[in-house]
């Protein structure tokens, strides 16, 4: 994996100290000699994670959608700045996850199937839904991914579980949903989405996330050939515990309290020693094929 270009990042008052948004593109190494289960050599927690993974493509282009929608009400250069970098890297954490994603089929996965069934569904929801409700859903969505992120880059135990390919492209993709994590839910104001919008958008994201999510889970689970074996549950437990479900479940929950604004929570301390380890300071260009 490298950061094969880095693009012109938007700073601002609004974010911590240390903290700018910045789009990088993310080129992978060689997929192929990835594991088939790639966290945790476990296939429950594999597959979860796939299924994420195969709705992101589809879930960023609906973020992209739903934060234009206001872009166009913002006046503040400095703001627009932000949006701007907010959605270019969601247009490339798209491209990333499709070549991922695409990884997949050699292990079984029917990709072109469950990317459909995912665009079919938000390709729904965006026609029918209101602007408040898709900007108040982008905005919890952000916080869950950025909930995510902080146990990734905080936890060295669980860096430990992903195959060396797979934490450098998850990691990435941390580091920059932490970056933007406000970006949506600042609009919020802008679109006049008060706290119980705010809450009623997220338990919609709830609903659909567990709906959806499970039907391609179960999906991914009932295709895969390998069958489960007595070691897989108490592996799967192993890896529950390492990721740290409690810590991570308190502050998903934060986003429910009133006054709530995701920089309330601290940038993770693994976000500044990513930035020592990855970040040049110079802009890169893209390398040849």
């Amino acid at each position: 994996m490298t950061i094969t270009r880095t693009f012109p990042k938007a700073e601002s008052d609004k974010l911590p100290e240390g903290i700018s948004i910045q789009p990088r593109k993310f080129t992978f190494g060689s997929l192929e000699s990835e594991p088939k289960y790639w966290l945790g050599n476990s296939k429950i927690a594999t597959h979860f994670e796939n299924m994420f993974s195969l709705a992101i493509p589809p879930g960023e282009r609906f973020f992209i959608r739903s934060v234009q929608r206001y872009e166009d009400q913002i006046t503040d250069p400095e703001h627009k700045g932000l949006i701007k970098a907010f959605i270019l890297q969601e247009g490339l954490h798209r491209s990333a996850h499709n070549e991922f994603n695409s990884s997949l089929e050699k292990h079984g996965v029917n990709v072109e199937r469950e990317t459909t069934f995912f665009e079919k569904y938000i390709g729904f929801a965006e026609r029918h839904m209101p602007s408040k409700i898709m900007l108040g859903v982008t905005a919890f969505a952000e916080h869950l991914t950025a909930t995510g992120a902080h146990s990734l880059l905080d936890n060295p135990r669980q860096a430990e579980l992903y195959s060396p390919e797979t934490l450098k492209f998850w990691q990435w993709h941390a580091v920059e949903e932490l970056e933007h994590r406000a970006v949506a839910f600042d609009l919020l104001k802008v679109a006049k989405i008060g706290y119980f919008s705010r809450v009623f958008s997220a338990l919609v994201s709830i609903y659909a996330l567990i709906l959806f999510g499970t039907i391609v889970f179960l999906r991914l689970m009932r295709d895969d050939p390998t069958k489960l074996t007595r070691k897989e549950i108490p592996n799967l437990l192993n890896v529950l515990r390492i990721m740290g479900v409690w810590p991570t479940t308190k502050m998903f929950l934060q986003y429910f309290k009133p006054g709530f604004h995701p920089w309330d929570i601290a940038p993770p301390q693994g976000l500044e020693n990513w930035y020592a380890s990855n970040e040049t300071g110079d802009e890169l260009t893209d390398t040849p094929a």
